[in-house]
């Protein structure tokens, strides 16, 4: 069984034992990877044609199994928990959220899920970036996003990145809540769905300063990000499930 699939299996295990406690992990019939964008209304920006951008590069650079469409998901709803990887992209200040949603959001990071959030205003800065740096504190009180290390496993997960590119250089680096080993959570300032997004004809809706080569350079980044997502925590999610299943606390 590969990787992915074992780890996505775990996710949908997780989110049936929250749902029902006491019960066994329900791990179901293996299902392909997809993208969830967290739909938080007018707060949040969906950006389909980027996802499934990404989802079909993905499938052409690797080996991962992948749906071509990404799923749309309100962070309240146990469905998160079947999905590895989740995205919020915004350019507004997010609204405050209830707090079911900040400790459903808790749970599944620390039970192997990961959050992408991404600035469609490119800046990394400004009302949304605020906002999300304050989502994150509430998620993770003593874990703040911070800079990522120039050698962080998500610069070298697939392809080797010097610099992290999207529709803009942003702050010229990605910041991350880390958990022990693990970043389940990484901020991106420089709007790669944004890079990665279609119209309705197919065409790319941004030009880039630096041409069809920082395109690809985004495409690398997302591809990245997913291969993290997928394998970054996968053996220490295993230990700490079993863990927390022997001492009857995973409820």
């Amino acid at each position: 069984m590969s990787l992915e699939l074992t780890r996505r299996r775990l996710l949908a295990g997780m989110g049936a034992t929250l749902c029902s406690p006491r019960s066994a992990l329900a791990l179901g019939a293996a299902s392909h990877f997809h993208i969830a964008q967290i739909d938080l209304g007018n707060s949040s920006i969906k950006r389909p044609t980027a996802w499934s951008r990404l989802i079909h590069e993905i499938i052409q650079a690797t080996s991962i199994e992948a749906e071509p469409t990404p799923v749309l998901v309100d962070p309240k709803d146990p469905a998160l928990f079947e999905h590895p990887f989740a995205v919020l992209v915004g350019n507004r200040k997010l609204p405050k959220l209830e707090d079911a949603v900040i400790h459903q959001l808790r749970r599944y990071l620390s039970y192997g899920g990961f959050l992408l959030i991404d600035d469609a205003s490119g800046t990394g800065t400004g009302a949304f970036a605020d906002s999300a740096r304050a989502l994150v504190r509430e998620i993770f009180p003593t874990r703040p996003l911070s800079p990522l290390a120039d050698d962080h496993a998500v610069y070298r997960s697939f392809f080797l990145i010097d610099e992290p590119l999207g529709r803009t250089r942003g702050s010229g680096l990605l910041e991350g809540a880390t958990l022990g080993p693990t970043t389940p959570i990484i901020f991106c300032p420089c709007d790669v769905s944004g890079a990665l997004a279609r119209g309705p004809d197919g065409r790319n809706l941004s030009a880039l300063a630096g041409g069809e080569a920082q395109r690809r350079e985004a495409i690398k980044l997302g591809i990245n990000l997913a291969m993290y997502a997928l394998t970054s925590n996968y053996k220490h999610d295993i230990a700490h499930v079993v863990e927390l299943m022997r001492e009857g606390r995973l409820e």
